[in-house]
């Protein structure tokens, strides 16, 4: 979806009334969604975790704590008159425990890595484009999420129209670039990150 096209449902139109309530519910999986990692965020992570004196690398991050999973991004370039979906393969975080939740999330719900947490995280609900421009998408987090759900009552911190579209355009420039690194890398995730154990994955 190119950034100029995001479009908003009619929750997001005016802007909406969101602050979280620290229920942990999209840190566990929340309606069988992933938590998509790239490179950025997960040296953000590492350099978090050596800098509080967890020593750990960025292969061992890898085999710790993320997954290999298929994806689709549409693209067209400007001299073709079509685009097409391709199929990717995106880095995502593996998920623990019964409830599926993310392996930095504590007990009590608090996230161990909040200052260094991946875009996604930080971007949730006002960038992901998938939730802002659909309101089926919408009704369905709601229903898991306290934060959304009170958004229709407006209450929360108050998130106004360009605030959200400035997000949902970061979070395609960022799927976009991915994109375009990989293929140029031959759509082979383990020639654009050289740091992935491809022994361990594959």
């Amino acid at each position: 979806m190119p950034a100029a096209d995001i479009n908003l449902s009619r929750f997001f139109i005016n802007g909406i009334h969101f602050s979280c309530e620290r229920c942990g519910e999209c840190c566990k999986g929340l309606n069988n969604g992933e938590v998509y990692l790239y490179k950025d965020d997960i040296v953000k992570m590492v350099n978090f975790l050596n800098e509080h004196d967890r020593e750990i690398t960025l292969e061992q991050f890898c085999k710790r704590y993320v997954k290999i999973i298929p994806n689709s991004f549409y693209w067209k370039d400007a001299n073709k008159k079509r685009g097409k979906n391709y199929a990717i393969k995106v880095l995502a975080f593996k998920f623990v425990g019964d409830n599926e939740k993310c392996p930095f999330l504590d007990d009590k719900n608090l996230c161990t890595i909040h200052n260094a947490r991946p875009f996604q995280c930080r971007a949730y609900p006002i960038g992901w484009n998938m939730l802002i421009n659909n309101v089926r998408t919408f009704q369905k987090y709601s229903k898991d999420c306290p934060a959304l759900s009170n958004s229709k009552d407006n209450k929360g911190e108050y998130h106004e129209e360009n605030e959200i579209i400035k997000w949902a355009k970061k979070e395609y420039e960022i799927e976009k670039n991915y994109f375009l690194k990989l293929r140029d890398n031959d759509f082979d995730i383990f020639k654009l990150y050289k740091f992935l154990p491809r022994e361990y994955f594959c």
